[in-house]
């Protein structure tokens, strides 16, 4: 089996696939103050504890401290406990593969927006942001509605198939002992 987190991005989840990589369950939710009950709930549901895992990842950030924190510290627990590597891969990685560009944002927690250019992550405020693409249709749908409100020409995208992409994209990190949460970009 494998098992992978995602407390960057809403909504939150947490999904575990076959070695057939076929999708066996995915659990979505949106209070951020309960991620670490929402994924033990889901790991005593599929009986974790008895299960041999092959894989366990997540998305790393940029994300609320908190989340991130519940996140890595439950992918770490299992990863020693499985005697497994970890594999993460940064939000705006992902995103990219999703929407099939770089033109997205990404929710800066604490304040702004984050764009990618030149495979980094800039941080500016949303009122940057809305100058700066104004005349650009950009994916905005992981930002909240206070901010989607500022961009009047957002990218509509199926977000089919998000999770294969994920497991992907993850299975093609080179794996780490350890999962390290990125807070926010570049790392505080």
């Amino acid at each position: 089996m494998k098992f992978i987190v995602n407390t960057a991005l809403d909504p939150h989840f947490c999904v575990l696939f076959d070695e057939g990589q076929t999708l066996v369950e995915r659990h979505t939710w949106t209070e951020r103050k309960q991620d670490g009950k929402e994924i033990f709930d889901f790991l005593s549901k599929h009986n974790m504890a008895e299960r041999t895992l092959s894989l366990v990842g997540g998305i790393s950030g940029p994300g609320g401290f908190s989340s991130l924190r519940a996140g890595a510290g439950i992918i770490n627990s299992i990863a020693v406990a499985k005697d497994l590597p970890t594999y993460q891969i940064r939000a705006d990685k992902w995103v990219s593969a999703l929407v099939g560009s770089d033109d997205f944002l990404l929710n800066s927690f604490s304040d702004g927006v984050f764009y990618r250019e030149n495979n980094d992550l800039i941080r500016v405020t949303v009122e940057e942001a809305a100058q700066k693409f104004s005349n650009k249709e950009i994916f905005v749908g992981f930002l909240p509605p206070e901010k989607q409100a500022f961009f009047s020409r957002q990218l509509n995208i199926s977000l089919e198939n998000q999770e294969h992409i994920l497991l992907e994209l993850l299975s093609q990190q080179t794996p780490q002992k350890v999962f390290i949460s990125d807070y926010e970009f570049p790392p505080v």
